[in-house]
Order: C-alpha cells, then sequence, then structure tokens
C-alpha cells in the first residue's frame, strides 16, 4: 500500500528534475517519480543509473532541441511505418515523377538525420555502457545499435550538402519502414525516453546538490549498533529559500512532535516524508546523509482534506487513512506514515481519548515507524513514557517581550508552549470581541 499524494511530487518535487525536452520523456519522468521499486536491489540500480550519468561532466555541456523539431522527427518515423506502396519499383518512380514530393522525403530524411546526428554527439558518444547496470547498459547498446544501422553519420552530412541521391532516399525510406513496422523504433523512442528522463533527473540532483541514501538492509552499510535506525541529518525542504535544516534519528515505533501553531510541524513532516519517498523512487534526498531501512508501506496524511465524492468528512478519512496503515503493520507488513495533527477533524474530548488509544497501540508495531504531530498538550499525562516505545521531539519557540519567535530547530522532549492566547492579544481581539452584555452588579 502507497498513500504519498499529500506530498505532491508532480506538482512541487517534479519541477526540481524536468529537463526533459519532449512530452514522452516527460511522462516516462512523472512515471520514475510515481512508481516506487519493490525491492532494495530495484532502487540500488536506479541509484546506480543516476550515479553514473552524473560523474559524466560533458552530458550536461549547453544542449537542447526543439519540441516542434523533435515531433516532426518522432511522428515521421510513426506515419512511415504506416505507408503502403514502399515495395518494388513503384516508390522510386512515384519519387521520380513527383519532384514535390521527392523535396518533401529528402527534407523528412535530412531533418530526422540531423536530430539523430546531434543527439549521438551530445549524449551517447560519451556514456560507456559498460558502467551502468545492465538492463540500462543494453538500452544504450541498442540505441547505439540502431544509429549504426541507419549510417547516422553517413547521411547527416549527406543530408547536410542536400546531396540524397533517389536511390538513398528510396533505400532508407524502406529501412525505416521496416524498422518501424517491426518495433525497432518504437523500441528505439522509449530507450531514449527512458535515457533522457534519467539524466533530465541527474540534471536536478546536481543543481540541488542533492545525497544519495543509503538502505541499512540492503547495502550492509549504516548504524552498527542499530542496523533498523533511521538517521537524516541535515535535512530541509528544497522548495525553502533558506530553509532551516534538521536532524533525526529514530530506531522504530512513534515519534511524537509538539510545537505551537505556525512552528513547522507540517513542513518538518513534510520534509522527512519526502526524503524517505525520494529515497525508495531510487533518487537523491534534500539532506546531508541519509540511512534508512526498506519500508513495505508509505502513507503521507498531511493537510488531509474532506473526501466530498466519496462523502467521507475529514475525522472520516483520518480513521481510514490510519486503518490501512494499522492493517498493513498487523500483517507483518514495516511501515512509514506520517500523520499531522492526528484527529483534528473531531472534537477535542474525541481526539484526545483516540490519539492516547493510537499512540500506545502503534507503539507496538517495533518495525514500524509512526511520526505524529500532535497539538493535544494534555497526552503528556495519559501516557507511561519510559514504559512505551515513543519519542518525543519538538520545534522551538521563544517569547521575547510576548511575542512568539519560531526557531524552527528540532529539539528532544515536548513543548508546553502556548500562544493562541498572546495572538489572540496582540491582534486585539480581546478588546474588539468584549462581552457587549456585561452583567450588572
Amino acid at each position: 500500500m502507497t498513500n504519498i499524494r499529500d506530498l505532491h511530487l508532480n506538482k512541487e518535487i517534479l519541477p526540481l528534475f524536468d529537463f526533459t525536452g519532449n512530452e514522452g520523456s516527460r511522462e516516462t519522468l512523472v512515471s520514475l517519480l510515481s512508481d516506487l521499486p519493490v525491492a532494495v536491489e530495484e532502487i540500488i540500480g536506479r541509484q546506480d543509473i543516476l550515479k553514473c550519468l552524473i560523474r559524466e561532466d560533458d552530458l550536461y555541456l549547453p544542449f537542447s532541441y526543439g519540441r516542434s523539431e523533435f515531433n516532426e522527427v518522432y511522428y515521421y518515423t510513426k506515419d512511415i511505418g504506416n505507408r503502403v506502396g514502399l515495395d518494388g519499383p513503384s516508390l522510386q518512380f512515384q519519387l521520380f515523377f513527383a519532384g514535390k514530393e521527392s523535396s518533401w522525403e529528402k527534407a523528412r530524411l535530412g531533418q530526422l538525420y540531423f536530430f539523430l546526428h546531434r543527439i549521438r554527439q551530445a549524449w551517447f558518444s560519451r556514456v560507456k555502457p559498460g558502467l551502468f547496470p545492465d538492463e540500462f547498459a543494453a538500452r544504450l547498446r541498442k540505441i547505439n545499435r540502431l544509429f549504426v544501422e541507419l549510417d547516422v553519420e553517413k547521411y547527416q552530412s549527406i543530408a547536410r550538402e542536400r546531396r540524397f541521391h533517389l536511390s538513398e532516399t528510396v533505400r532508407l525510406i524502406r529501412l525505416l519502414a521496416e524498422k518501424s513496422r517491426n518495433g525497432e523504433m518504437d523500441s528505439f523512442w522509449k530507450d531514449f525516453f527512458l535515457f533522457e528522463a534519467y539524466l533530465s533527473i541527474s540534471r536536478g540532483i546536481r543543481q540541488q546538490g542533492f545525497i544519495f541514501p543509503s538502505f541499512t538492509d540492503g547495502q550492509g552499510i549504516g548504524l552498527a549498533a542499530d542496523r533498523n535506525a533511521l538517521v537524516i541529518e541535515q535535512f530541509y525542504h528544497p522548495l525553502l529559500k533558506n530553509p532551516i535544516k534538521n536532524s533525526l534519528i529514530s530506531r522504530g515505533s512513534v515519534t511524537l512532535i509538539t510545537g505551537p501553531n505556525m512552528s513547522g510541524k507540517s513542513t518538518l513532516l513534510k520534509s522527512v516524508g519526502l526524503c524517505v519517498v525520494l529515497a525508495h523512487l531510487g533518487l537523491a534526498v534534500p539532506a546531508e546523509k541519509c540511512e534508512l531501512p526498506f519500508f513495505d508501506v508509505l502513507s503521507i496524511a498531511i493537510n488531509l482534506q474532506d473526501e466530498l465524492q466519496s462523502g467521507y468528512s475529514h475525522f472520516m478519512t483520518e480513521i481510514l487513512s490510519l486503518k490501512n496503515v494499522v492493517v498493513q503493520a498487523a500483517a507483518g507488513k514495516r511501515c512509514f506514515a506520517l500523520f499531522d495533527e492526528l484527529f483534528r477533524g473531531t472534537n477535542a474530548e474525541d481526539a484526545l481519548a483516540i490519539s492516547a488509544t493510537t499512540i500506545k497501540g502503534l507503539s507496538g508495531f517495533t518495525d514500524s515507524y509512526f511520526f505524529i504531530s500532535t497539538h493535544l498538550h494534555q497526552l503528556k499525562e495519559m501516557i507511561d513514557w519510559k514504559r512505551a516505545r515513543i519519542s518525543t521531539r519538538y520545534l522551538g519557540c521563544m517569547l521575547e517581550g510576548n511575542k512568539p519567535v519560531f526557531t524552527y530547530k528540532l529539539r528532544e522532549g515536548w513543548s508546553d508552549l502556548r500562544i493562541g492566547q498572546i495572538l489572540f492579544e496582540q491582534e486585539g481581539l480581546n478588546e474588539m470581541l468584549a462581552d457587549p452584555f456585561p452583567r450588572s452588579g
């Protein structure tokens, strides 16, 4: 089970990695940011592809092509496989007597060969397939083999000098049609889209300065004393201009996060969730160090909205989100789940009672990790903190001259600071809303 919608990857994170030049590559990029690998080995395979690309500085020299240019080339290769009358002498006679059509064919061939030559020179002549994981290396070799079979170097030069002979034009059209009909061109474009999507991600990683995480139960490294720990050092949310970086070590079960309103609890949870999800996608993360176990289940519940189409209230959405995770954890799955201001969709009395039950119950799933932010200060007296497998953190806030100053720094312990009444008073609402019907003496 995976529920990561609340991280808004396509809206917020995709632009950090999107340097694609065509819609096919972009769709592939979206898939790489949506389809979670099912095992650590697949994650490491993605990491290895990206690491190989990142090391090749020459791949990032200025180079681009126009979307309209690509579309004309792409749809020409798709169309040519559907054309009839390409066999036998009829095509040669047709082109010989139809000067305009012959010029059009030569122009389209020239445009195709220019494009193939440019991407080969800019990218594929610079990568060494043997350095990549086997499956990706096989794709690179197929791409290079097509360049050879189409004799790209020779015919791009001929096209540049506008010296296509009629016999060459006919031969190349038939060759392209054959490769289109037997699926080679479709395979080429899919491989090209995948390469460009990975290259786009690697460019984003270089620009953002993200680091690759380590999976402690898959790569044989991590904390020697506790291989199940989640360690994230100096992590942050990449959309913040001047982010405050935090560090966190968790060894499973429940981490309860407190702090007054506006202290940054939601942003902190999103930052932690982003590191874990990007790690499971095989990407680099916004942190200086990240070590974590592999999770079977990822669930992010931040800023939940009413499911109006399904008839669910905010509270029912919270209940179902929690239940889905508990069912998986009870089935032996290792879960990672974030709950922001759990049960804020119900009244304070109910929220307090079921929050205490939830926190104590989740602490029993020792292989899973649950991060919960709360504003319910009374929980502090309702849980036996020494016995429970629960750690507490808070986001700092100080009062200076009776004004709150937020540090956004994560600390161990519990925040008892309440600033609601202070802000209410500072805005003059006590006076503005003074009792219009005071009791007479």
